[in-house]
């Protein structure tokens, strides 16, 4: 992906510091960033990447537990900042760390948090998502900024093989796996989430699915494309068992209350 390729470039800039992805909700930009965590520590790019969820909902103790934790650093201190100073210590022991922050909303304060940043200490270098390029270019003055848009016709059908399996060569079934391909409307956590769900499955569950992909979405959520909300409630009713989708939505409540609680 085209993308990929210029954020890496970026990372490996050495006058880069702290760089952005930015696009609407259910676009892919926690996947996109996921994946770069995993090629990066592939390539050796950084001694240490660690991936931390942001939120809403800004919790300073929460995150510097969730990047001390990843750290191996026991924190000692009550206070916020005496754990900043601890986190800061730790962080800058390290010759080369990726910190990527995960769902941005507003702007958050590294040095409250204690993340090294800047011409002081260029071994640190911070990857931010955001829905709004405003919250990574004015707010964190982050730069460059990338910005994830739907894939094209194309694209869309690589991304969709790649996660489909052996199967999509066949030829009875390729046809309709274009089809559905093209319901996810160029989504990339839509395609990915569609085409893993497809596995293995018969012919004319996938012919089901496809006309569930149809019908108009009766569910509208603030910021989040019908078509990755379908994505996900297919996924759901492609679950075999009552435990699985249990799991499913044990696992996946908290952000759908959170996503609920935006709405309104």
């Amino acid at each position: 992906m085209f993308t990929l390729r210029n954020i890496l470039s970026a990372l490996e800039d050495p006058d880069v510091n702290m760089l952005g992805i930015y696009g609407m909700g259910g676009i892919g930009k926690t996947m996109l960033a996921e994946e770069i965590a995993r090629k990066v520590k592939s390539d050796k790019l950084f001694d240490q990447v660690v991936f931390v969820e942001v939120s809403q909902n800004q919790d300073i103790r929460k995150i510097q537990e969730e990047i001390g934790d990843k750290l191996g650093l026991k924190f000692h201190e009550e206070s916020e900042s005496g754990r900043a100073n601890s986190l800061f210590t730790r962080i800058k022991a390290e010759k080369k760390i990726l910190i990527i922050l995960d769902n941005i909303w507003e702007n958050l304060d590294l040095q409250v948090v204690g993340i090294p940043h800047g011409d002081g200490y260029k071994g640190c270098k911070v990857l931010l998502t955001a829905r709004s390029q405003d919250v990574l270019s004015g707010k964190m003055d982050s730069r460059p900024n990338f910005s994830i848009g739907v894939l094209n016709e194309e694209e869309a059908w690589s991304l969709f093989k790649k996660m489909a399996g052996d199967y999509i060569e066949d030829s009875e079934f390729q046809s309709i796996a274009r089809d559905v391909a093209k319901e996810c409307a160029g989504l990339p956590i839509s395609i990915v989430t569609i085409a893993r769900a497809l596995r293995n499955k018969r012919l004319f569950e996938r012919k089901d699915a496809l006309e569930q992909l149809r019908r108009p979405s009766s569910t509208n959520f603030k910021d989040i494309q019908p078509t990755a909300y379908k994505a996900i409630e297919l996924s759901y009713n492609k679950l075999e068992g009552e435990e699985l989708k249990n799991i499913f939505l044990l696992i996946g409540s908290t952000a759908i209350l959170i996503q609920i609680y935006i709405s309104n």
